[in-house]
């Protein structure tokens, strides 16, 4: 592109300083990114690709090379793994394609929205931003149910759709995160126990119930039921007291699942026995720690998930009829 060609993308005229320029690009990602502000959505003649590489031009900044991503996470022609836009692994038997998502920002930082890098059976990896992995997840779900929306319910969406799409985003996701190889990461790894199986510390809580009596330092507690994606916890006298809960949002799609798939044991403790509330928060948590051993460590993602997909959709077709 060139520099005449940049100030014609941006609509501005030549010589224009860098504080119009600025503003200029900020009002115009907000047009094409509705995700930004839909208040602002609006057709514009050139592309958000094109809007970027413009103003990273008159900044006299290299651009990205985003006009010549595929869908398929390659360069055109190319065959090499380093050309690649996104170089995750990929689940080949997953149910649906998803979508790589980044920021865009200026060159101040501001967010104005987001754009697709790639497009593919990518698993999520931890330098993707885990909050737009989840957005990817929404949009798949979406997708597959405005499709049955469109063809078997022409009065409006079913009452059911938004328990069912919380539901398929959540298995959707399932595919795309191997927490076996993500434990390594994102938790403390320890000993191996004696057979072999690995063995990872993690930070958590337990969320108590309401009038649940204080519990002894060092304490065990032991898994009850799994309800709702939520793990239960008892004391050694059955007693039911809670749910597992975690800071890091990412262990509920690493852990929960594991669980539900019997693929972990744990080991649960009370830290100091005195249960805290958070800020803003009328609930009482415990300080936890948490050892998970892994069992089966190779094993990928079960194949039963897309039996589950399959089973969730043809619910909601019949839920429209």
């Amino acid at each position: 592109m060139t520099l005449r060609k940049a100030y014609q993308v941006l609509g501005i005229p030549q010589g224009a300083g860098k504080s119009e320029i600025k503003k200029r690009y900020r009002k115009l990602m907000q047009q094409v990114h509705p995700d930004a502000n839909a208040s602002l959505q609006g057709n514009y003649l050139y592309s958000a690709q094109e809007i970027n590489h413009a103003y990273a031009i008159l900044m006299k900044e290299k651009p990205a090379d985003l006009e010549n991503i595929n869908y398929d996470g390659r360069y055109p022609g190319s065959k090499d793994k380093k050309n690649a836009a996104w170089d995750a692994p990929v689940n080949g038997n997953a149910f649906v394609e998803r979508e790589v998502l980044q920021y865009v920002e200026d060159y101040d930082g501001t967010v104005l929205g987001t754009f697709c890098v790639a497009k593919g059976k990518y698993l999520w990896k931890t330098d993707e931003d885990f909050p737009l992995f989840l957005r990817s997840m929404y949009r798949c779900s979406k997708e597959l149910l405005d499709g049955i929306d469109e063809r078997y319910y022409k009065g409006g969406a079913s009452n059911r759709r938004q328990q069912i799409q919380a539901e398929l985003a959540y298995l959707l996701a399932q595919q795309f995160i191997d927490a076996s190889a993500l434990f390594s990461e994102i938790a403390q790894e320890e000993k191996s126990s004696p057979d072999g199986e690995r063995i990872f510390y993690l930070d958590s809580m337990l969320e108590l119930e309401d009038g649940m009596a204080p519990v002894k330092k060092g304490e065990l507690f032991y898994p009850s039921r799994l309800s709702n994606h939520r793990l239960y916890i008892k004391n050694q006298a059955g007693q039911e007291l809670g749910y597992l809960s975690f800071l890091d949002d990412r262990m509920y799609y690493l852990i929960i699942p594991l669980f539900e798939q019997k693929r972990v044991q744990v080991k649960m403790q009370a830290d100091e026995g005195k249960a805290e509330k958070r800020k803003g928060k009328a609930v009482r948590y415990l300080k936890l720690h948490l050892w998970v051993k892994l069992q089966d460590a190779d094993r990928r993602m079960p194949e039963s998930l897309n039996l589950q997909i399959d089973k969730l959709l043809a619910d909601y077709v019949d839920a429209c009829l």
